[in-house]
């Protein structure tokens, strides 16, 4: 899908929850101060226009929602990078905590020392890959 067709189909979403047409012309407008059409807001939809990004911030806003702004916020390479580190951090404490409970049922004869390798060595490898992630960022 294009991204004229991304946009159309959020904005389909949020016309939806303002009640319709009508209503997402009249909440444009009173965002922005000046009238709205609804024949506007349909040749937006079909795509015979294209919708302006202030048009779109404002039936945002008035609806409460922001799946437009969300959207173009991920295209941005700060947002991609600390999206690519959380996920990282994530892994990391999800597999750190694997092998502490591992070492910890060894140290209390309830474990085995193989699993507790291998949750080591799952760790080391997360590292690992937190560890790109980190070169390939300063690259």
């Amino acid at each position: 899908m294009s991204e004229r067709g991304i946009i159309r189909a959020f904005m389909a979403n949020l016309i939806e929850k303002a009640g319709g047409f009508d209503a997402a012309a009249a909440m444009i407008g009173a965002r922005l101060g000046h009238d709205i059409s609804k024949g506007s807001i349909s040749k937006r939809q079909s795509g015979q226009l294209d919708w302006p990004l202030i048009e779109i911030m404002a039936l945002e806003d008035a609806v409460g929602e922001q799946p437009v702004r969300r959207w173009l916020m991920q295209s941005l390479p700060e947002v991609q990078d600390a999206a690519c580190l959380m996920q990282s951090a994530g892994e990391l404490a999800a597999e750190g905590g694997e092998a502490v409970m591992a070492l910890t049922q060894l140290a209390l004869g309830k474990g085995c020392r193989a699993t507790a390798r291998k949750q080591i060595a799952d760790v080391i490898d997360s590292a690992k890959r937190t560890a790109a992630v980190l070169v390939r960022e300063d690259g």
